[in-house]
């Protein structure tokens, strides 16, 4: 039985004080523009699996409409290609923090903001998996 590509209420990232954890400490360097990606591992206190907060800037858009229209796109993107986060956050026992932060001024079609986001997930990705071996290596 295929898996199903979902975004349950659990996958999201509501609590203020993982959201304060996530920024100030948090690694900021992955991303490609116009998304940049903050992730954290969250505390062993937390539930394994992925909580995601997705960000546009009401700074950058006035409206609302346009504003959920990035949101809706991000979480989009992240229900169709999350799994590999996911995956890797239960085979490690630790829950993983992850915003998306959309950083530019003008609205992009579907299409070439997934083009846009599928690299830079795989670079998140793989930095968590490469996270992930260095705890590893220092318990084990």
């Amino acid at each position: 039985m295929a898996k199903e590509n979902t975004f349950h209420k659990e996958e999201r990232l509501c609590s203020s004080r993982l959201i304060d954890m996530l920024f100030s400490e948090g690694d900021r360097s992955t991303g490609s523009f116009p998304v940049r990606l903050v992730w954290c591992f969250l505390p062993e206190s937390e539930p394994v699996g992925v909580q995601v907060l997705v960000s546009a800037p009401k700074r950058n858009f006035k409206h609302a409409v346009d504003r959920n229209r990035i949101k809706r796109q991000i979480r989009e993107f992240y229900r169709l290609n999350g799994t590999p986060l996911k995956d890797l956050s239960v085979t490690c026992g630790k829950g993983i923090a992850v915003a998306f932060l959309f950083n530019d001024r003008k609205l992009w079609p579907t299409s070439d903001l997934n083009r846009r986001l599928a690299p830079a997930f795989d670079k998140l990705v793989c930095k968590v998996s490469e996270s992930i071996g260095e705890t590893a290596g220092q318990n084990g």
